[in-house]
């Protein structure tokens, strides 16, 4: 079993593991939190993130084999799963707002000791397993993106015309990005508006390549590391049942929906492409209700919208760290053995 080295009070070495590029952003506000503490960071990039996105001041490990000899007191997370092998507290902090689109349920596998909720409703999912499993803790904190999404420092100046961003999921079923592509190349044709595209990182190569290829004075393509300053940039979203949604809906904008799983009052949702021009026209003029249900969102989905969840998390880390956490994670041969090998790293010792 793995035992946090250290003693309450000393700073703690932080690892940050990131295989997507939109992870930087989520984990930024932690890590200022923690250097304002006395910690050090670290980050692991893996898979499809890219190390070019790093700022200067920022430590990458070498590999999986440095960050093991990093010996982190505390491995960070976004995504669903972080390397067993590396020492330290296993803490998941999400990468979406909430799993709606899923069936509203998280999938607890046994790969991390520590969920860092964003809401009542979340929590409660986790509870019961919390009780009856024991071996993981979960704490309410909030969601850790919002504290970059508020606080983001941009340019807030006005633009000539409305910025329409388009954003989707990569699941097909789940995805309006086929299906709204040749309506979205007629309209990027027009003037009136700057078409702003970006997609998931899993998006199928095709589907991206088809909107690339749009790229002119009308349509701007950028990566998913660009998507905090896309949310402020835009008047009006256009999704399918991407999570993103919900964080352009916190910000208090519109958002037009493509056949969206649940629809609320705070969406404008179309079942055709051929409804898009006019559900954005609509978007740009919101009335009264949707403007109302908008507000609403906000409370409805987190009660923590202070931007301040990276205190809540070191909080909630340096307690169970202080505590005496001990690793008591099933081992998870085949999910471990995946990761060492895609890591490569096969040291058992």
């Amino acid at each position: 079993m793995n035992a946090a080295p250290g003693q309450a009070g000393d700073g703690r070495r932080l690892l940050f593991y990131v295989e997507q590029d939109y992870s930087f952003d989520i984990l930024r506000p932690l890590q200022a939190e923690a250097r304002r503490r006395g910690h050090e960071v670290r980050w692991l990039v893996f898979g499809d993130a890219s190390a070019r996105l790093l700022r200067p001041g920022e430590i990458a490990v070498a590999d999986a084999a440095a960050a093991v000899r990093y010996a982190p007191h505390a491995v960070f997370a976004p995504g669903d799963r972080a390397p067993a092998f590396i020492p330290g507290l296993k803490v998941q902090v999400f990468h979406g707002i909430n799993e709606d689109k899923r069936g509203n349920l998280i999938p607890e596998r046994g790969l991390f000791d520590l969920y860092c909720t964003q809401s009542p409703s979340q929590t409660a999912m986790l509870r019961p397993l919390e009780a009856a499993r024991g071996y993981f803790r979960v704490r309410e904190t909030g969601w850790l993106k919002l504290d970059t999404l508020f606080g983001f420092q941009g340019d807030d100046s006005a633009h000539a015309r409305p910025q329409i961003l388009l954003a989707s999921t990569f699941t097909p079923s789940l995805s309006g990005a086929d299906a709204l592509y040749p309506e979205i190349a007629r309209l990027s044709k027009s003037p009136d508006w700057q078409w702003l595209v970006t997609l998931h990182p899993k998006m199928a190569p095709d589907t991206v390549a088809r909107y690339q290829a749009l790229a002119g004075d009308n349509l701007q393509f950028h990566g998913t590391d660009k998507v905090i300053e896309l949310l402020h940039r835009a008047d009006v979203m256009v999704c399918d049942n991407s999570s993103i949604l919900q964080e352009f809906l916190l910000l208090g904008k519109p958002v037009v929906s493509y056949r969206n799983r649940n629809p609320g009052p705070f969406l404008i949702d179309i079942q055709e492409p051929g409804q898009l021009r006019e559900a954005i026209v609509r978007a740009l003029a919101p009335d009264a209700g949707l403007r109302a249900a908008i507000a609403a969102y906000g409370p409805a989905i987190t009660p923590w919208r202070d931007g301040a969840s990276a205190g809540r998390i070191m909080d909630a880390v340096e307690e169970m760290l202080a505590g005496g956490w001990q690793d008591r994670k099933p081992l998870n041969l085949l999910r471990n053995l995946k990761m060492r090998r895609q890591l490569d790293y096969y040291r058992f010792w």
